[in-house]
């Protein structure tokens, strides 16, 4: 694939990647005894799977491509991101800078499968993409000229979401239980809190955008859930909202 050129007097583009999450949250499995899976987790750990076969079949490299690389394969790039090629939100989130990225992330993400269950299936990837769309975004808008790419503002937004569900239900929760994990949750945001200060090519701000879209989207999901509740069309609000966040967010951003 064709490489884009800079001028000469332009720094060259780093990579960002939203770095994987430091030490995974351990919360239960999402197997549960009555025989229900989270087939949308599993078919987007699938998906960026797939993404990274195809990242090592054109760069012929496990430990990651190089900017310019991730340029050609899809990364999210301020520049290009904002001139008309806003697609670039939706190929960042499911690439990766090696397999060590890919495989945190991806670790992280099927233990919050849980989440899946907790709001349903298509509100569940609706927010997932919705979390990641603005991650995107708001890495343009702190890092406007470096190439950011990775799941990890999906995967923090799903994080969010569940913190947001533990709050919504904390009645029906045994109040043990619900500090315990409030408490593995608190652990988890510091160390990658502390983690993302310390390493420069982390991109906390997708992180923040992520998380901030899963804990509001998933706390108006969950208050708001009822047995007449409509899946399908409630999924459908929170990716019009997402869509519409992210992709406006470009045209306001300066060129």
């Amino acid at each position: 694939m064709s490489q884009p050129s800079f001028p000469p007097h332009s720094d060259p583009p780093r990579p960002v990647h939203s770095s994987q999450p430091g030490r995974p949250l351990p919360v239960r499995s999402t197997r549960a005894a009555d025989g229900w899976k989270p087939w949308v987790t599993y078919g987007l750990i699938a998906t960026n799977l797939a993404m990274f076969a195809f990242e090592v079949a054109e760069t012929g490299s496990l430990s990651g491509p190089s900017s310019q690389q991730m340029i050609a394969l899809g990364g999210n790039f301020g520049p290009l991101t904002r001139d008309g090629e806003a697609w670039r939100l939706v190929t960042a989130m499911f690439e990766h800078y090696g397999a060590i990225h890919l495989g945190m992330n991806m670790v992280c993400l099927y233990q919050i499968g849980v989440v899946e269950r907790m709001l349903g299936r298509a509100e569940f990837l609706a927010l997932y993409l919705a979390a990641g769309l603005v991650g995107g975004l708001t890495s343009v808008a702190t890092h406007p000229h470096a190439v950011c790419a990775g799941a990890s503002g999906a995967v923090f937004g799903m994080f969010g979401a569940f913190t947001a569900v533990m709050f919504v239900r904390r009645s029906q929760i045994d109040p043990g239980a619900w500090q315990r994990t409030m408490q593995s949750l608190g652990t988890f945001f510091a160390i990658n809190l502390m983690f993302g200060l310390t390493q420069r090519s982390t991109d906390l701000s997708a992180h923040f955008g992520g998380l901030a879209v899963g804990f509001v989207g998933a706390f108006v999901l969950a208050k708001t859930a009822s047995p007449s509740a409509r899946p399908l069309l409630r999924a459908l609000v929170v990716a019009i909202a997402g869509l519409g966040t992210a992709f406006g967010g470009l045209y306001v951003l300066p060129r």
